[in-house]
């Protein structure tokens, strides 16, 4: 579904059907706190805290990392 046809779909939407749409929308923008964990809190996937691939991938291979491993980088964290 491109993008034009959902907001084709939004607008065919009553108002309080929108409202409850955009409601929801806003919660999944909002940063969510786990329901129920071992006490330890959000994993550091969970909440987007990624380490920094660059600076261990320079600590191992020093000045041999590719250009273009940083693409293939933000690709695995799904940056893309």
């Amino acid at each position: 579904m491109s993008v034009t046809e959902l907001i084709e779909q939004l607008k065919a939407l009553s108002a309080r059907e929108r409202e409850a749409f955009a409601r929801l929308f806003r919660e999944l923008e909002s940063p969510t706190v786990p329901v129920a964990g071992n006490g330890s809190g959000a994993s550091a996937v969970d909440s987007g805290n990624w380490p920094d691939f660059g600076v261990r991938l320079k600590r191992i291979y020093w000045n041999k990392v590719v250009a273009d491993s940083e693409a293939v980088i933000s690709y695995a964290r799904g940056d893309w």
